[in-house]
């Protein structure tokens, strides 16, 4: 029996950011497998992407952005998790 999808996770903060702001991200994923985590990709819904466990993005409109953490184990799990941010002006 193959272990199971690692769990994606992160943190946002601030958690409720402005366009002046600087939005730090947090990877607080968990391979069940013990196999451990091989690469990180990010999208933050605005067209930037990125990769790594701590990007740091700035959003240039105020809005909601869907931002998307994708993840893969070193023997091929993969796993994701999407978390809305509403940027305000």
């Amino acid at each position: 029996m193959a272990p199971a999808k690692p769990t994606a996770r992160f943190t946002v903060s601030p958690d409720q950011p402005s366009t002046s702001d600087t939005i730090q991200l947090l990877d607080c994923s968990r391979d069940p497998g013990n196999v451990g985590i091989a690469w990180r990709a990010w999208d933050f819904g605005d067209g930037a992407t990125s990769v790594g466990p701590a990007p740091v993005h700035r959003y240039t409109s105020a809005g909601d952005y869907e931002i998307t953490l994708t993840l893969a184990t070193f023997d091929g799990r993969v796993s994701h998790r999407s978390s809305t941010v509403h940027v305000q002006a």
